[in-house]
C-alpha cells in the first residue's frame, strides 16, 4: 500500500488501455500530476514539480533515469560476480558489519524494514541480508533508478508511506545526494514507529562523487545534529583519518594526471594500509578526520534536545578540546 508522496493520501491502482498506474485519491492534492506510472511492475512515485524533487519528467522513465545516469541500474549485477575479489583487495569494514549486527538484535519476525537507496547492496550488509532472508522479514527498498533490488522509485524527501510504517530505516551513503537532508530525516522520523531505529552512514572527508548529484557532507557532530530528534544508540567514524586522506589524495592524483585509473590504482595499493593505520589512530582523531560517519538511534519522546542547541557543543568528542 502506497501513499501520495505529496499529500500522503492513499494511492489506488487504475488501468487505462494497457497501462497501469497509481492515482492520488485526494481531490485537493496540489501536485500538478496526481498520476504515477508503473514501469515494468515498479511504481514511479516522484512528485514532479515539488521544490526538492530534482527530476523533471516521469511520463517516460528513460528521460528521468538519464538525469541520474551515474547510478547505473545494473550496478549490483556488475559487482556481485567479483564481490569476493573486491573484499580481498579492499578489505571488509568491520565497523559497518558490527553496526548491522546491532540492528539484527533489534529485529523479529514482525519487523518491517525500509532501505532508502537500496538499488545496490550497501557494503557490509551480507550477514544482515542473510539473517532477514532466513526470518522472511519484510523489506521495502527504494531508489531513484531501476534495479532488481528495489520495490519502488521514490524521492527520499517525499516518502510514499503512511506514518508509523516501519521498525527500521536504513540510509547508507544517500544523504549526501539529497538537496535537503534535514527534510529526509524528518520523513524517516515520520514513517518510523515509536521506538523504531534509524541507521545512517554519511560521508565527511570525501571528494564529490556522482557528479552533479552530490550536495553535502557532515562532521560527526553535524551528523548528530541532523538526527537530533532521535535518541542515540551509537555513532562514530566508519573509516578514519587515513582512509579519508587516501580518498581525497587519490582524487587529487586523478586531476593531476587527468587519469582516473591512476587514482584507483593508488587506492588499491594503499587501502589496506590506511585501514590498518586507522585502527592505530585514537578514535577522537578519527572523528575529526573521518571519511564517513555513522549514526544509530531510535525514535522516542524523551530525547534531550528540547528546542535548545547548546548541547551539541558539549557533544563534540574529537581531539580539539
Amino acid at each position: 500500500m502506497y501513499f501520495c508522496p505529496n499529500c500522503k493520501h492513499l494511492l489506488l491502482k487504475e488501468k487505462k488501455d494497457v497501462r497501469s498506474f497509481l492515482k492520488c485519491t485526494n481531490a485537493n492534492c496540489d501536485l500538478k500530476k496526481k498520476i504515477f506510472p508503473i514501469y515494468n511492475g515498479i511504481p514511479i512515485l516522484l512528485p514532479i514539480g515539488n521544490e526538492k524533487c530534482i527530476f523533471k519528467d516521469i511520463d517516460s522513465y528513460e528521460h528521468m533515469n538519464a538525469g541520474y545516469s551515474r547510478r547505473d541500474a545494473n550496478i549490483s549485477k556488475k559487482f556481485n560476480f567479483n564481490k569476493r575479489l573486491r573484499n580481498i583487495i579492499y578489505g571488509i569494514n568491520k565497523q559497518t558489519i558490527n553496526n548491522y549486527r546491532k540492528l539484527i538484535k533489534l529485529l523479529n519476525n514482525e519487523s518491517r524494514i525500509l532501505i532508502i537507496g537500496g538499488g545496490s547492496e550497501g557494503r557490509g550488509m551480507d550477514e544482515f541480508f542473510e539473517y532477514i532472508s532466513a526470518l522472511n522479514i519484510k523489506v521495502e527498498s527504494l531508489d531513484v533508478y531501476l534495479s532488481d533490488n528495489i520495490d519502488i522509485i521514490a524521492d527520499a524527501h517525499y516518502l510514499p508511506y503512511s506514518d508509523f510504517s516501519f521498525d527500521v530505516v536504513i540510509i547508507q551513503a544517500v544523504l549526501e545526494h539529497c538537496l535537503d537532508p534535514s527534510t529526509v530525516v524528518q520523513e524517516i522520523y515520520r514513517v518510523l514507529k515509536e521506538g523504531g531505529t534509524v541507521y545512517a552512514e554519511t560521508p565527511f572527508l570525501q571528494n564529490v562523487h556522482e557528479g552533479a548529484y552530490d550536495f553535502t557532507r557532515f562532521t560527526h557532530s553535524g551528523h548528530r545534529w541532523l538526527f537530533k530528534e532521535f535518541i542515540e544508540i551509537d555513532s562514530g567514524p566508519i573509516a578514519g583519518v587515513f582512509s579519508g586522506s587516501l580518498f581525497v589524495f587519490s582524487y587529487a592524483i586523478n586531476g593531476l594526471f587527468r587519469n582516473r585509473k591512476i587514482g584507483i590504482l593508488i587506492r588499491l595499493l594503499f587501502f589496506r594500509l590506511c585501514t590498518f593505520l586507522d585502527t592505530l589512530t585514537p578514535k577522537n582523531y578519527n572523528i575529526d578526520g573521518a571519511s564517513c560517519c555513522y549514526f544509530i538511534g531510535y525514535k522516542g519522546q524523551d530525547y534531550n534536545v528540547n528546542n535548545k542547541s547548546d548541547w551539541i557543543v558539549n557533544y563534540y568528542s574529537g581531539a580539539q578540546k
